[in-house]
């Protein structure tokens, strides 16, 4: 199972290398390109370069625009917590 995951991750990459603009995850109205989700990977793996675990509270501090109100109000995803 441990390729399959590694396969997957070297898709994503790929596809936000290539592709940036194309839309990667639906999830209802939303879409999410796949260059915010390779930049919401970067900052991930940022996090846990610096020892966050999960579990672990993070304050983010945002730019005042409505993309960065909209992305604070919404669930965290299960993955990321």
């Amino acid at each position: 199972m441990h390729g399959l995951s590694r396969n997957a991750s070297r898709l994503r990459t790929d596809s936000a290398s290539r592709y940036p603009e194309r839309t990667a995850i639906v999830f209802g109205d939303d879409r999410i390109t796949y260059e915010a989700l390779d930049a919401a990977n970067r900052g991930a793996n940022l996090l846990v370069s610096r020892g966050i675990q999960p579990g672990d509270k993070v304050v983010l501090s945002c730019p005042d625009s409505p993309a960065s109100t909209s992305a604070s109000s919404r669930p965290t995803p299960r993955s990321c917590r």
